[in-house]
């Protein structure tokens, strides 16, 4: 596979001796082999060679020898590992707070940010119409029995009813574009992490785990 598209089809054999990007891959995973076996074999071998030398070993140089390997064992143990030649690479994270870029182009990733005045001026107008249908019941309510009301009560009801239907008309418009928004922005980021998986390299999939893409992309459906 090469840029989402299959690059080459056939036998192992013939793949591997047409000198492909296939062969270095194999290559690389080959190197990355024999420096694995040859940091496991090291000790083994030094162990051999040591037996060799001194033509045999009896008993009381065996119980030595192995308590020596113990005490250098039990030494190396509190100092840090040095790193190990692997394929799989660790995962990487970063750590801290998330920073305004990447809350910007989130922002502006759908229709270029064109929704977000449009969701401010829906927010403001139900503001506004809070206020205003809080000042009018305040106003037009007379403070006591005795004291005449400035409008009568149907046109109290119908000014009162009438702030409320449009504050409700801004909510709806403000949920609706926030919907909007964030369904096309989750949308484009999904199909781009789509795109990327699908033309990455093969050395791409032999250094990630398919069960890290696989939690990854479930994780990101999620949220």
């Amino acid at each position: 596979m090469k840029d989402g598209r299959i690059a080459q089809a056939g036998k192992y054999d013939d793949i591997l001796n047409a000198g492909s990007d296939f062969k270095v891959l194999v290559g690389a995973h080959k190197t990355a082999l024999s420096v694995l076996d040859s940091r496991h074999a090291g000790p083994v071998s030094e162990n051999e060679s040591v037996r060799d030398n001194n033509g045999g070993e009896n008993s009381t140089d065996r119980i030595v020898h192995n308590e020596g390997n113990k005490d250098s064992q039990i030494g190396k143990a509190d100092e840090v590992a040095e790193p190990q030649a692997q394929l799989i690479q660790e995962e990487e994270r970063e750590k801290g707070s998330v920073g305004f870029q990447i809350y910007w182009k989130y922002i502006t990733t759908a229709y270029g940010g064109a929704l977000v005045p449009f969701i401010l001026l829906a927010q403001l107008l139900f503001q506004i119409l809070q206020i205003g249908s809080t000042y009018w019941m305040a106003w037009a309510t007379p403070a006591t029995k005795d004291v005449k009301p400035g409008v009568s009560g149907s046109r109290l009801l119908i000014v009162y009813v009438s702030l409320v239907i449009g504050s409700s008309f801004c909510i709806l418009a403000r949920a609706m574009l926030l919907v909007t928004a964030g369904y096309k922005t989750a949308t484009l980021l999904f199909n781009k992490l789509h795109l990327c998986i699908f033309r990455a390299p093969m050395s791409f999939f032999e250094a990630i785990p398919s069960g890290r893409i696989i939690n990854r992309v479930c994780n990101f459906n999620m949220s």
